[in-house]
């Protein structure tokens, strides 16, 4: 019996299945954390009405593409660091890091300024509705006074779990989500003698959120034994050659999630023109549906480290067969998550105040859609976030998503909305779907079968053949 058990352990590489586990379950808790923040900042919002709930949805849309450009990033950041990390090169493994920060805390400080600067301009682009702008305005101008802490936390988090420590990350987003959560009940509501500051309140804590998970994350990093502690000057130690090969790496990763980013946004400018109570349900179904993502993001960060580490120490066939399962993994992972996201929708939404029932009817029939769909839209994402990219490729995966936005997804939406005319609003989401995903997931797997995404950046192969 011991030998049979023996025998299918080793056929189904068990040790490897539990390795991703430990990796992907703390990644995945930590954006759960994450995304639970932003849903109870939600749900205490949604009872303030249609208007205000409307308001936070376009403002957090400019939350959105910062987070979106720091995954950009970071993911040109992490592509190196996972392969530093498997060859052993500490050295480059700090000044990654170090450029990282540098380059998008300079980008963060740039973008605070214009939220400060021009937010009635910003806000007009999605929402010129009397009762929506000035809310929005408030709370984007709160909002950017946190702008360096969400960088940094982002940036550091991806790059501490791109060497495999995974749990400060997870630490860190616990205490900022609980400090998040208290200040949100005090400050939207007025309780325990602070002031009703209503969506303002709700801003301002999630600044106070980010700062203190940016001041957990330092203290984890100084206090702690990690790649990343040592001399400061250790972190900025690059020279030309290093920074033209990091910029090759990262800049398709920036580009392809801003281009994302924005062209998401142009999505969101039109269904923000349906009305406000379909918007509402709109925001509503966005923030429910990150609770099941969390999923995913946690099998790309664990399908990175692994994929790249065993690119980067010159084993390419142990990085393709990493890859293929994870690849497997992906929609089997999708098809029961989607089906249990069908099956909760409604008492998920129960636990929400909406304001009226058409609201709710746009949010609980986006959910059924996404979660049909859900196993075929992870696809294009776990291979061109997870594995392209940790192999050392980051331009095609640019190239398709592009495709994808620009050529399919967007395309269909106006043309369901321009042509075709009024219609249901959910028949947007749905053609939003099936424009981006289908041909875009069709490439990318002929790509991935091609294994010409996989590229050593590390000087292992050079020294193993000498």
């Amino acid at each position: 019996m011991r030998l049979k058990l023996h025998a299918m352990a080793e056929k189904w590489d068990l040790p490897f299945y539990r390795a991703a586990l430990a990796l992907a379950l703390p990644i995945a808790l930590q954006n759960l954390l994450t995304s639970s923040a932003t849903l109870i900042d939600t749900a205490m919002v949604v009872g303030l009405g249609n208007a205000v709930t409307s308001a936070m949805g376009v403002a957090t849309r400019f939350s959105f593409l910062l987070n979106v450009t720091c995954f950009g990033f970071a993911s040109g950041c992490t592509a190196l660091l996972s392969q530093f990390w498997g060859a052993r090169d500490r050295e480059n493994t700090s000044r990654t890091l170090g450029l990282a920060l540098l380059l998008s805390l300079s980008f963060g400080l740039l973008y605070a300024a214009a939220l400060l600067l021009f937010p009635a301009q910003l806000v007009g682009i999605f929402n010129s509705d009397p009762a929506v702008l000035p809310l929005a305005i408030a709370y984007l101008r709160m909002f950017a006074l946190g702008v360096p802490f969400v960088v940094f936390s982002q940036i550091m988090c991806f790059a501490l779990r791109a060497v495999e420590c995974v749990h400060l990350p997870l630490l860190s987003a616990a205490v900022s989500v609980v400090v998040n959560t208290t200040l949100n009940y005090c400050l939207i509501f007025g309780h325990f003698g602070f002031p009703r500051m209503e969506l303002r309140g709700a801003a301002l804590a999630s600044v106070i959120g980010c700062a203190v998970q940016s001041a957990v994350l330092l203290l984890g990093v100084l206090l702690t034994r990690n790649p990343f502690r040592g001399k400061p000057s250790a972190l900025f130690r690059f020279d030309r050659p290093f920074v033209r090969k990091y910029w090759s790496i990262s800049a398709p990763a920036l580009f392809n999630e801003v281009m994302w980013a924005v062209g998401t946004n142009v999505y969101v400018m039109v269904f923000a023109r349906q009305g406000i109570e379909n918007h509402a349900g709109y925001t509503l179904y966005e923030n429910v549906q990150q609770l099941f993502f969390v999923f995913f993001v946690g099998i790309c960060g664990a399908c990175s480290v692994m994929v790249g580490t065993r690119v980067g120490r010159g084993d390419e066939e142990g990085g393709y067969i990493a890859a293929r399962r994870f690849a497997v993994m992906t929609p089997i992972v999708g098809l029961i998550l989607g089906a249990l996201l069908v099956a909760v929708r409604h008492p998920l939404l129960s636990l929400f105040p909406v304001e009226t029932q058409g609201a709710y009817d746009v949010a609980a029939a986006c959910l059924f859609f996404f979660g049909c769909w859900l196993a075929m839209r992870m696809i294009p994402s776990t291979l061109i976030c997870g594995i392209f990219r940790a192999g050392g490729d980051t331009r095609i995966g640019c190239i398709y998503e592009l495709i994808g936005l620009y050529l399919c997804g967007i395309p269909l939406v106006l043309f369901v909305w321009l042509v075709l005319g009024p219609t249901d609003f959910v028949w947007l989401v749905v053609a939003m779907f099936l424009g981006e995903d289908l041909f875009k997931g069709i490439l990318c797997i002929r790509h991935f079968r091609s294994r010409r995404w996989i590229h050593c950046l590390t000087d292992r192969k050079k020294e193993d053949n000498a």
